[in-house]
């Protein structure tokens, strides 16, 4: 996620994230929202707290909800990305690519995991997808290039062809 601690108007959490009190920070942004549930920065914020203190799976539902009330928020877009493909759901991550690409906000580090998370999970076609997407933004990427062929090959060769 891009930001390791929490912004904006939420009392002490600022600093208690900073000081790395995940959890106390994250209380306190609970106790906000709690007052005012509609607060997207707040949603967010908790997000990236979760997300810090390795829940990111939390953090897509605050994320989803933060999403709902603010849909075109790069901010928003990028932290649910991040959560989605730190629980290794690159299909749940792979629609908001789009967005992401729009916004101007879309890299090759962010394809890549995904494409690495395609391949652990045997969908070679949308791992071969990510990676030409990866190489149309940066083509210097010669390491991709025979990945993609390799890949390319093994879907040629058909389910349970490979290794003969």
């Amino acid at each position: 996620m891009p930001t390791a601690t929490p912004v904006g108007r939420h009392g002490k959490t600022v600093e208690l994230a900073e000081a790395g009190q995940y959890q106390e920070a994250l209380d306190a942004i609970e106790r906000h929202l709690d007052e005012s549930p509609d607060d997207t920065e707040a949603l967010n914020d908790a997000a990236v707290l979760l997300h810090c203190l390795d829940r990111s799976d939390m953090a897509v539902e605050y994320l989803v909800r933060a999403r709902q009330l603010s849909p075109d928020n790069p901010e928003i877009i990028w932290n649910l990305v991040e959560a989605h493909l730190a629980e290794a759901e690159a299909d749940q991550a792979r629609p908001l690519f789009d967005l992401m690409d729009k916004a101007g906000i879309l890299n090759i580090d962010v394809l890549n995991r995904a494409a690495d998370i395609f391949l652990n999970q045997g969908n070679l076609a949308a791992a071969s997808e990510m990676l030409e997407w990866s190489l149309r933004i940066e083509p210097k990427q010669e390491i991709l290039k025979p990945m993609i062929e390799v890949i390319r090959h093994k879907m040629a060769e058909g389910p349970g062809q490979s290794g003969r």
